[in-house]
């Protein structure tokens, strides 16, 4: 990335979008960080709203499929990095509206595409992908070349999406780096996801319940994703996968245990109820590319981040005591 040049973040007002604005706010004053985001369901106007006092801050409220706008906020701010966030992401939503994961996250990411591949001074895009590309992984762990899988609209969306990210780095010789992440928690996430849910009735004393199942998932605190991404920029090879690590494999029973040890709040918690729809058991990623090739570590942890996770909630009830319902 040139030093001159200034970094655009796509769906900067999405969890992940969010608390990478702040991280890289802080780390590089010295540029413009560029906000392209447009307002959904899971959006939060007030999320963002201090952040309008920061010098280096800049919003563009706008759409990926807005393709001219999107090629004027690249050379009105001299953009030299995309991280490219943007995406309808929720699993549950998309086995009913899936026809809006094919606008947002395929199309949106192609017009992108298009728009970067027509540009003389191409800057390095870095894709935020999803581990549920692969699929169920009953045993073992994925390496980043390993035979795709999805097996819901959301990750089939993101699948197609690294295809075509893939197809225009080789066809047109794009700059690009896909990530793939696993499930990540942290200040700012919307309360329907797993981690909010369970904090929120811990928080206001409301007894819940949880679907039945083990599902394994990864959990990685979104501080240390942002410091993942930062890093792939810095010393990730163009054209390559990478899978970043995550801090801890958990069950969902073992996720809300942690929780609810660390609140006392063991009392609130009902059992479990029902199943989720289409529930893949098991996702897990080979992370030793970054872990080796790129010498990072995690520099927070599961345990740790729960903790921060928790007492921002704590302190922060304006974001998310309006969407609180009973069981």
């Amino acid at each position: 990335m040139p030093k001159k040049s200034n970094i655009l973040v796509t769906g900067g007002t999405g969890f992940l979008g969010n608390n990478l604005m702040r991280y890289l706010l802080a780390k590089y004053p010295e540029k413009s960080i560029v906000n392209y985001s447009r307002h959904t369901y899971a959006v939060n106007p007030l999320t963002h709203k201090d952040l309008e006092n920061i010098p280096n801050y800049v919003m563009i409220q706008g759409d990926i499929n807005d393709v001219l706008l999107f090629r004027d906020t690249l050379k009105d701010y001299n953009v030299g990095l995309i991280y490219h966030l943007a995406a309808s992401t929720h699993v549950d939503r998309s086995f009913v509206y899936p026809d809006e994961f094919i606008d947002a996250n395929v199309y949106g990411t192609f017009k992108m595409l298009e728009v970067l591949r027509r540009m003389k001074h191409k800057p390095l895009m870095i894709y935020m992908g999803t581990d549920e590309v692969f699929g169920d992984v009953p045993e073992g762990f994925c390496r980043e070349n390993d035979v795709l899988s999805p097996r819901n609209p959301y990750s089939a969306s993101k699948a197609s999406a690294e295809m075509f990210c893939n197809a225009y780095h080789y066809s047109f010789g794009l700059p690009i780096i896909i990530a793939r992440s696993m499930n990540m928690f942290g200040p700012y996430q919307h309360p329907e996801k797993l981690i909010g849910k369970i904090i929120t009735r811990c928080l206001t004393d409301t007894h819940f319940t949880l679907y039945e199942g083990g599902s394994v998932r990864g959990w990685i605190f979104v501080k240390d994703t942002c410091d993942a991404l930062d890093t792939l920029s810095k010393k990730g090879k163009v054209g390559q996968i990478y899978h970043i690590p995550p801090d801890a494999y958990l069950t969902v029973p073992e996720v809300a245990q942690a929780i609810l040890k660390v609140t006392g709040k063991e009392h609130l918690f009902d059992g479990y109820k029902g199943r989720r729809l289409k529930d893949d058991e098991r996702y897990a990623l080979d992370a030793s590319k970054f872990t080796y090739d790129l010498k990072w570590q995690a520099p927070t942890g599961f345990a740790e981040g729960v903790k921060i996770t928790i007492d921002w909630f704590a302190k922060n009830n304006w974001f998310w005591c309006h969407t609180i319902r009973k069981e």
